[in-house]
């Protein structure tokens, strides 16, 4: 009975040990508050999952720092960065951005994710967010894709 319930304990702290392996090596997440888009609305959260090991930190850009107001460009003064702009609605209360490895380029899948009251409450006004995403590498623009999704 003891040798049992002493391959269990073993068993069980290999698997733990195995999932805390997993953990470190798989994505990190990244986050920061954009500023709200009008009074009265809060602030939205930004969480940036990389799923690539590229991504060395994240900020929030002026909206009208983006040349055309959405797409993907170089982040004037990172040597390694990209800024990204999209357009979300301005009662979002969270967008959700993952980075994922298609080969040769890149894809930043971008989930708006709207109150589940945004239709009784907002407008269909758009809002322009910006962030700089800085890489432990160089990345081209041309090189990252972006794939906007609403919920």
């Amino acid at each position: 009975m003891r040798r049992l319930l002493i391959g269990a304990v073993a068993l069980l702290g290999f698997g733990i040990a195995s999932l805390a392996a997993c953990g470190s090596a798989g994505p990190s997440p990244f986050a920061v508050t954009y500023p709200a888009a009008t009074a009265g609305v809060d602030p939205v959260p930004i969480s940036l999952i990389d799923q690539t090991g590229l991504v060395s930190a994240i900020a929030v850009a002026p909206a009208s720092s983006m040349g055309a107001g959405a797409g993907v460009e170089a982040a004037p003064g990172l040597t390694n960065g990209l800024r990204i702009g999209w357009q979300g609605g301005p009662c979002d209360d969270r967008t959700t951005l993952v980075l994922n490895d298609l080969g040769a380029r890149y894809e930043l899948a971008i989930h708006n994710h709207p109150p589940i009251t945004a239709g009784m409450t907002c407008d269909d006004s758009i809002v322009t967010r910006v962030v700089d995403i800085t890489f432990n590498r160089h990345l081209d623009p041309e090189q990252v894709t972006l794939n906007v999704q609403y919920p």
